[in-house]
């Protein structure tokens, strides 16, 4: 498989950002692409498809579409009411061994790791950054940690997971490639007067 390039190449400088602080009020950083991979099913052998990954993956199926379950380096988001992502890191051979059993009348999976940009948005005002253009309350007890959003942020699809972490608010943000650069644009923007730093791609 070719190499999955960086959407934000002719964009994306590492280094101070805004505002000097002593404490970097918010830190930006692209990951590198995601083994991502989807599972769509159907109503009527969904629940089967869910049990299957519990038996062979360790891993439970979430219930809603609200919550990230984790199990090794695999996490699970599901993305509609058939519908699951799974993010793997090492892992992904152990996760596709899976989907490979998997017939058309149980589920199509489909890799989109290339399709996607993921930013992760760590420090103490990660919140404020996103909630310049997010319409949801990330306040701790109304988004904790393990769980995910998908909304729009400047009028652009995106999927909001909150990551645990001990060093503050931590956020993963899946964009799709073609916003990439609008998304980015953005974000250091909306950024810049807090203070922070970009970092060197993960």
């Amino acid at each position: 498989m070719a190499d999955i390039r960086s959407a934000l190449g002719s964009v994306y400088k590492a280094g101070p950002l805004g505002t000097p602080r002593d404490f970097p009020g918010v830190t930006l950083q692209e990951q590198s692409p995601r083994n991502l991979i989807q599972l769509s099913g159907w109503p009527d052998s969904f629940g089967a498809i869910c049990e299957s990954i519990a038996a062979r993956l360790g891993i439970r199926v979430p219930v809603d579409c609200l919550t990230v379950t984790t199990h090794d380096d695999v996490s699970i988001l599901r993305v509609g009411p058939t519908r699951l992502w799974f993010v793997c890191g090492a892992s992904s051979a152990r996760v596709r061994a899976f989907t490979e059993t998997l017939g058309a009348g149980d589920a199509v999976t489909t890799e989109i790791g290339h399709s996607r940009t993921v930013l992760r948005i760590t420090g103490s005002e990660a919140r404020t950054v996103l909630n310049r253009g997010l319409p949801i309350d990330l306040d701790d007890r109304a988004f904790p940690e393990n769980v995910f959003a998908q909304s729009v942020i400047h009028h652009i699809p995106v999927l909001v997971h909150r990551l645990p972490s001990s060093d503050g608010p931590a956020f993963d943000v899946y964009v799709s490639r073609e916003y990439a650069v609008s998304f980015w644009e953005w974000l250091v923007e909306a950024a810049a007067p807090l203070g922070g730093r970009i970092l060197e791609s993960a």
